[in-house]
């Protein structure tokens, strides 16, 4: 090799090792790590070689211009110089390898070490009772991936409450209660479930317009526009706690939760439906006309109360979200309500008030329901037989008295049958009457230890267990009057079945 391509090949070298020094600093792996500084090794070796075999050249050209070309030194020359370009070719061989390896491998890194710090974007926030939520938020710094999925930690810009609100302490890097703060330190997420960061856009707010408004405390609460005047908006909190208070346009925002009036309105447009992403859990409109009355409620609104293991459970089971219970999605998606029993009270009284609900609501839906009952009651009433018509019958007298109407056609045997079957049921009312008197009379008794051992202490608590004492004893009395006409009723069936038999 002549002079001009060893210094090319020097100067090669030398951009090579430099190469190799940065991907050394960008902090590869231990492997990575290892075979990089093997080849820089390799590298330093190859130019101190071809520093020493340039200057050798040097050294031959110089002796040649002074001693002249001699047949036996070009002789020694050639084989030497073929042993250098084989050993060049090697060396060039290796290098090219380790170098297309190092870009390989430094090319990926670039890749994933895109910083998206400062970047604004849509990101989830889980509630305590298990809601997902999409607020506007900031990536703050990128975090540890898990598995192959990188994850940031995003700061909410519009906190609606206080473990949404960034901690000041915690970006001054002087917080003490660190996982304990009652206030944000930044929330972790997937780089995959950010969204595109929603403007605000107040162009459509109006007088009486929904919105959430920043309070004194930097929460976001739900409010309502009730002034717009000279760019200052007043408004006022859905919480009666918090007064009312002017913002300008930067402390109000469009509300998470959108109106289903102004939903349904704006279905057609791409941007609404963006919007309703972003919105709390919100009932999926159904195609079918079927679905129109199972999915008039809002879908799992229930769970503003609970930790959302329901809708876990019936996930997991299959269920489609928004549609009915059932095989043909056609059952109830409101929840059974639960019905509230005063405490202490026995299954019979239980009983009773689930029967006197429904029989309200009943008489609710339908107005002319009792006018039947109140006949129905004169009917029974008129057609009572007596002894005289039950001789009539036996002995094939005369016809009954025309002031009977025709639909009272039932004879004395008769009436008699339907007395003994209701003889039980007379029983079953004996009873309850008498457990409710037993259990009246307790709490009148309870009552009575309760307001001695109050006597002269607390005047507003004796008023009103002097109010509760008296209600129980009027109540007393109305149950033992009843107790004593269901003992008339059953006396009178009595009498009447001796009459009867002979």
């Amino acid at each position: 090799m002549d002079e001009s391509s060893l210094e090319e090949a020097i100067k090669t070298y030398s951009a090579q090792l430099q190469q190799v020094e940065v991907a050394l600093s960008a902090g590869l792996g231990s492997e990575e790590q290892a075979d990089l500084l093997k080849l820089k090794e390799d590298l330093q070796q190859l130019i101190e070689l071809t520093e020493s075999s340039l200057v050798s050249v040097k050294k031959s050209q110089l002796l040649a211009s002074l001693e002249g070309p001699s047949t036996n030194h070009s002789a020694t020359l050639v084989p030497q110089e073929t042993a250098l370009d084989d050993e060049f070719a090697t060396f060039y061989s290796e290098l090219s390898e380790d170098s297309s390896e190092v870009k390989q491998t430094s090319e990926p890194d670039e890749e994933e070490e895109v910083d998206l710090s400062g970047t604004k974007v849509c990101a989830p926030y889980r509630t305590s009772w298990g809601t997902l939520e999409y607020h506007n938020a900031m990536v703050v710094c990128p975090e540890e991936p898990e598995g192959e999925e990188a994850r940031v930690r995003v700061l909410y810009l519009h906190p609606t409450n206080k473990s949404m609100k960034p901690c000041g302490f915690y970006l001054e890097d002087k917080c003490r209660f660190m996982d304990n703060c009652r206030y944000s330190h930044g929330e972790v997420v997937c780089v995959s479930e950010l969204r595109d960061f929603l403007e605000a856009d107040i162009s459509n707010m109006e007088s009486g317009s929904a919105c959430l408004a920043k309070h004194e405390d930097g929460i976001w609460y739900p409010a309502r526009i009730s002034e717009i005047e000279g760019g200052l908006y007043t408004v006022k909190f859905d919480s009666l706690l918090l007064k009312e208070a002017v913002l300008e346009a930067d402390g109000i925002i469009p509300p998470l939760r959108q109106d289903d009036s102004s939903s349904s309105s704006s279905s057609d447009s791409e941007d609404d439906s963006d919007q309703c992403d972003a919105a709390y859990a919100k009932v999926f409109a159904s195609r079918d006309e079927d679905m129109a009355q199972v999915n008039s409620a809002e879908f799992c609104g229930w769970e503003a109360h609970t930790r959302g293991i329901g809708s876990k459970l019936l996930l997991k089971m299959g269920y489609e979200l928004g549609k009915g219970l059932g095989k043909t999605l056609s059952g109830r998606v409101e929840p059974v309500q639960a019905m509230v029993l005063p405490k202490g009270s026995s299954l019979d009284m239980c009983a009773e008030l689930t029967q006197r609900k429904t029989a309200a609501a009943i008489a609710k839906g339908n107005p002319a329901s009792r006018k039947p009952k109140a006949k129905k009651k004169k009917a029974s009433t008129s057609t009572r037989h007596n002894v005289f018509d039950f001789l009539n019958s036996k002995l094939g007298g005369t016809a009954q008295p025309a002031s009977h109407s025709s639909s009272s056609s039932v004879t004395g045997v008769e009436a008699y049958r339907g007395r003994k079957s209701t003889k039980r049921s007379l029983n079953v009312r004996l009873f309850q009457a008498t457990e409710k008197v037993a259990q009246v009379e307790r709490e009148i008794q309870q009552l009575t230890k309760s307001l001695s051992r109050r006597n002269g202490r607390d005047a507003a608590v004796v008023s009103r267990i002097e109010e509760k004492l008296t209600a129980s004893r009027e109540l007393l009395e109305q149950l033992r009057a009843q107790e004593q006409s269901i003992q008339r009723e059953q006396t009178k069936a009595d009498t009447h079945k001796k009459m009867t038999e002979f």
